[in-house]
């Protein structure tokens, strides 16, 4: 390289004092330069930023940009035993808590938090092998509690109820659905390589034989007779809640969002045309910080007539009071929840119901 071939050169003995001395003063002063000179901000393109601002305002943009340059957490789900009472549950929670050891904690909402200590290969993690948990970040947990406590509050239980996750892969929410109790699951998902990820996460968790894995465009597939009594639809987005973990989605042009916004209107107007009965419940959901992707296609539905909004209730999902706004719908921004849960992806969820149009 250039310094190579500068410090290499003959006579070179006094530019090699000089490279010496500012390499040195960068080892004395780099940090505080560094942090003088540039700001979090520098990392998220500019018209994102912009969208930031407008959606949540300066302060609100500049705590969302600071978590997301922080060590993100590890955060674990739970798979309970069949027909598990909520007291039930939490036993099983705290045994698989202490497994992990002093630093894991568990979460107000029921996810397990890893210790910083607990390193190495997630396969030689404690109960790996044996299928009791899967990885998933708190904020990706809501869509399937949001369906849960409606369904099971509409049903009296879930246990005979089907269910659908629109855009399956890898699996998370279906094992969620799955570890809730609902009687019979299916998941969609377009790709064959994700789904064969998805197979795979579902056969370690022992949840394969109780799931219906579907390779299908899921803005065209339809159920057979059996009734949906509700649907998952966490549209393919710009991620861009989850920048602590993929810092390159923080860097994406704004042309990327084109398809993606054709996509989600489609996707969720076909679920509440032709996947849902009246009274079904759907659970609109983005890992997005944009409201184009996520408030503005909720309403849109809204504007067509086919649904209407179930709103989420104070202490309905413990940590996340929050997170609810006017709206009745749930926007988790990084960065201002208190406690563990200042540390989670952004995420969007809004529970609507189908509405008898006749």
């Amino acid at each position: 390289c250039s310094l190579l071939r500068f410090v290499t050169s003959p006579h070179s003995e006094p530019k090699i004092k000089f490279a010496n001395a500012v390499l040195r003063r960068i080892g004395r002063e780099g940090q505080n330069m560094l942090e003088s000179l540039t700001s979090p901000s520098d990392n998220v393109s500019p018209w994102l930023l912009d969208e930031w601002n407008m959606s949540w305002g300066e302060e609100e943009t500049h705590k969302i940009v600071s978590q997301m340059m922080e060590e993100s957490s590890v955060d674990l789900s739970i798979k309970y035993s069949i027909g598990a009472t909520a007291k039930d549950r939490s036993v099983e929670l705290e045994q698989i808590q202490n497994k992990f050891g002093e630093n894991a904690t568990i979460l107000s909402h029921g996810s397990i938090r890893v210790g910083k200590n607990t390193t190495g290969a997630i396969t030689q993690w404690p109960l790996y092998d044996e299928g009791m948990w899967w990885v998933q970040d708190a904020s990706a947990t809501l869509p399937a509690i949001a369906l849960h406590n409606a369904l099971e509050n509409k049903y009296d239980g879930v246990n005979n109820l089907h269910v659908v996750d629109m855009c399956a892969a890898p699996g998370g929410k279906t094992a969620q659905l799955m570890s809730l109790g609902f009687g019979s699951v299916t998941a969609i998902e377009v790709s064959p390589r994700r789904s064969r990820r998805l197979v795979e996460n579902l056969e370690r968790l022992n949840f394969h034989d109780k799931c219906t894995v579907v390779v299908d465009d899921a803005s065209k597939w339809t159920p057979d007779e059996k009734k949906v009594a509700g649907v998952i639809v966490d549209v393919p987005c710009s991620a861009t809640g989850t920048g602590s973990k993929r810092p390159d989605v923080l860097r994406r042009e704004k042309k990327s969002l084109e398809n993606l916004l054709e996509t989600q209107e489609c996707l969720a107007r076909h679920c509440a045309e032709n996947i849902l009965e009246a009274g079904g419940i759907m659970v609109y959901a983005t890992c997005s910080l944009l409201k184009q992707e996520s408030e503005d296609q909720v309403q849109k539905l809204l504007d067509s007539g086919l649904v209407e909004t179930l709103p989420f209730a104070p202490g309905e999902i413990p940590g996340f009071d929050k997170s609810i706004d006017e709206n009745g719908w749930l926007r988790v921004l990084p960065g201002i929840l208190p406690g563990e849960l200042e540390s989670c992806d952004g995420f969007f969820v809004a529970r609507l119901v189908k509405v008898d149009t006749l």
